[in-house]
Order: structure tokens, then C-alpha cells, then sequence
């Protein structure tokens, strides 16, 4: 009985550490533009721009440092936004965004 036991308990905490997510920055963030922001935990991300009819996608690769976002845009993909990178600061469940689209503005994200 302490065998099944050992073993229940053995399986309950494997699988709690594999479903476990190390990036806490991963998720969907969206603008007051109705633009979304997917960062996924392997330090991808993805841009969707609903400014129009028709949604398009921008995707590149994020890093994080010190709560300092930066997003480099694929080269070999069609890029919407028309630049090639984004720098950002994150600050608790929001994103700012500096000189967003070279607007001269800044542009927060929230976490959906």
C-alpha cells in the first residue's frame, strides 16, 4: 500500500513540474488598437494587427532583461508594422511600448 502510495504521489508531482510554465511574461497582451501581442514561452512571438477587415501577422523573437522588452521582427516574413524591432518595458500585467510605430508615442499592451 505505501508502494501505490509512493508511486500516486511520485506521478501527481511529475506532472505538476512538467505542466508548469517558467515564463511568466508568456501569454496574450492586447492594445487599444485591438492589436495583439502573443509572447509564448520558447522566446517566440506573435503580432496580429486588426486594424483593417483582415487581420495580419507579424512574427518574430522576444528577449527580456531586467523587465526590458525587445521584439526583432523575421526578416524573411512579411512584416506589417514596417520595422525591425520594438523595445518595450514591462511593467506588472502591461507592456510600454516606446516610439510605437515611430509615432513618437508610446502604446501600453495589457495581459488578456
Amino acid at each position: 500500500m505505501k508502494r501505490i502510495f509512493f508511486l500516486f504521489t511520485f506521478f501527481i508531482m511529475g506532472i505538476s513540474i512538467v505542466g508548469c510554465d517558467n515564463d511568466p511574461y508568456a501569454g496574450k497582451y492586447k492594445t487599444f488598437n485591438n492589436t495583439i501581442l502573443e509572447l509564448s514561452s520558447n522566446g517566440r512571438c506573435k503580432m496580429i494587427n486588426n486594424f483593417y477587415k483582415e487581420s495580419f501577422y507579424t512574427y518574430g523573437k522576444y528577449t527580456i532583461n531586467n523587465n526590458e522588452l525587445e521584439i526583432t521582427f523575421d526578416k524573411d516574413k512579411e512584416n506589417y508594422l514596417r520595422v525591425e524591432s520594438l523595445k518595450g518595458k514591462v511593467k506588472g500585467c502591461n507592456i510600454e511600448f516606446y516610439d510605437y510605430l515611430g509615432k513618437g508615442k508610446e502604446c501600453t499592451c495589457s495581459k488578456l
